[in-house]
């Protein structure tokens, strides 16, 4: 008897059998509320491998390219002598800053799109890594939007130039940008990683998601701001947090915000926080169970 109870104290391979003969998980899911906390301390014990799945997808997406990261700057600089082209001297708008405001909004949209489009397929796409060695999962999509936030950060330089152009001043909204460039990505994330679990069982998910982008994308203002939405709408229109977002780095870049409230301001942060939050937890609470499908 003293014998049974020596092996069962002393079991290998990671997992400890107490005297009832139960196995205790070295590395159990945490509670609910303690699942954001857990995906932060996850993240940052593996620094490392976070920062290589970054600098992994920049090399896949830029490799064999001439000019490397450096497509990053000319593809919306292209773009925005393209608009201007059409828009001002083609169609003659006497409104020379419509270039500038379909490109931020191009520019913040495509991030989100892409962020909760390729996070809502993380799982999956990285199967058979997965299946190969166990770390944390989490990795997966905030790798995908550290990549998106980063590429996101050097498109939108070349605002600066078209303001220095168009003689806008730097003022004090121009924290906006950086605060709207960050929140759209962290809402992307969050509903990517509810999302993502989903998508391991149901393949049809990243269809829907996608169909459902392509409606934002005309729904969000990305063609047009808020000015041309008539008085008595714009308050339902700027309850969309991804509206708002394209406003406020609008508004960081014009220097006038005067079409947005604080309120309406701080609901889509909150917005943005709470989807985190919530895709960490349904992200921690889910992953385990769900690669079992891959």
């Amino acid at each position: 008897m003293m014998a049974n109870d020596r092996f069962q104290k002393e079991k290998p391979n990671g997992l400890t059998v107490d005297s009832k003969s139960k196995v205790i998980e070295l590395n159990p899911t945490p509670s609910v509320l303690s699942s954001p906390a857990h995906m932060i301390r996850n993240l940052s014990k593996n620094r490392s491998l976070l920062k290589n799945l970054i600098s992994r997808d920049f090399k896949v997406n830029y490799y064999g390219h001439f000019l490397g990261y450096f497509w990053s700057l000319l593809e919306p600089l292209a773009l925005t002598a393209i608009f201007y082209l059409v828009f001002v001297i083609l169609r003659g708008d006497t409104d020379t800053l419509l270039p500038l405001k379909i490109m931020i909004g191009i520019m913040i949209f495509t991030s989100f799109s892409k962020t909760l489009s390729s996070c809502t397929s993380s799982l999956v796409s990285n199967s058979s890594l997965i299946q190969q060695v166990y770390f944390p999962r989490e990795i997966f999509p905030t790798a995908i939007s550290g990549f998106r936030l980063i590429s996101l950060c050097l498109s939108i330089l070349i605002i600066f130039p078209y303001m220095i152009y168009e003689n806008l001043a730097f003022t004090k909204y121009l924290i906006l940008l950086p605060v709207s460039m960050l929140c759209s990505i962290m809402m992307a994330q969050g509903i990517g990683m509810m999302t993502a679990s989903i998508q391991v069982r149901i393949r049809d998910t990243k269809q829907v998601i996608d169909l459902v982008l392509r409606a934002a994308f005309f729904l969000s203002g990305v063609f047009f701001g808020a000015e041309h939405i008539p008085p008595e709408h714009l308050d339902t229109f700027l309850i969309n947090p991804i509206a708002v977002f394209l406003e406020m780095a609008r508004a960081a870049v014009l220097g006038d915000a005067s079409l947005l409230t604080m309120e309406q301001i701080i609901r889509s942060i909150s917005i943005a926080v709470f989807s985190f939050i919530l895709g960490s937890i349904i992200f921690i609470q889910t992953e385990r169970k769900a690669v079992k499908y891959l």
